[in-house]
């Protein structure tokens, strides 16, 4: 009996450590994407005034996209000053987005309400403000394996290429991410905190094939 608990309870162990290395592999895919995409971003409209005011739809075609803002009191006393901005898709009365600064300054937001037609409702006080619609090229960097997600701004998985049968002289070919990843790299450590054999050279907290 005290076999059987002790077998299970290494499965379990076993079964643990499997969803700790997955979690930890997509939250470092997540902030290579991020980090890809904030270096890829186009400005697709400007929009400035002061007070109340909705803006003109505007049409964004990535998943990844964000809002950079700027608002400055009018007036000596910054305390009443106020900035509310609120994200709509067009034909939805159900807010995407909600973003409010409590000082004058300068900030940048991520949407994640995926493509679309979208429109911005901006309330202040005694301020101008500017915003700035801003469309990322890319989601995901190419060649980055997709680690899988129910939201919206999920990207599309690369196809899996056609499987190859080892040639019986070289040995297999047991490439990690036959899904579509990157080949060269850059990979997350492994959770003992070292590369694996197909991606021995470690550079900082990243693993590459060469």
């Amino acid at each position: 009996m005290q076999g059987k608990i002790a077998f299970f309870s290494a499965i379990l162990l076993l079964v643990g450590l499997a969803i700790d290395a997955c979690l930890l592999m997509k939250a470092s895919w997540d902030d290579i994407r991020k980090a890809y995409a904030q270096q890829n971003c186009d400005a697709v409209q400007t929009f400035t005034g002061n007070g109340i005011k909705d803006t003109q739809p505007f049409t964004v075609t990535s998943d990844t996209w964000r809002l950079r803002y700027n608002f400055e009191s009018t007036t000596g006393n910054q305390q009443s000053s106020s900035f509310e901005m609120t994200v709509y898709k067009r034909g939805n009365s159900i807010p995407e987005s909600i973003i409010t600064l409590e000082r004058p300054g300068s900030d940048t937001s991520y949407v994640n309400a995926g493509a679309g037609t979208y429109y911005l409702s901006i309330g202040s006080a005694n301020a101008t403000w500017t915003v700035t619609v801003e469309e990322c090229a890319a989601s995901t960097p190419p060649g980055t394996p997709n680690p899988g997600s129910a939201s919206a701004s999920a990207s599309t998985p690369a196809s899996t290429p056609a499987s190859r049968s080892p040639s019986p002289k070289t040995k297999p070919d047991r490439n990690l991410f036959e899904s579509g990843g990157p080949t060269s790299g850059p990979l997350p450590l492994m959770p003992n905190g070292g590369c694996p054999w197909e991606f021995p050279v470690q550079r900082g907290k990243v693993c590459y094939a060469r």
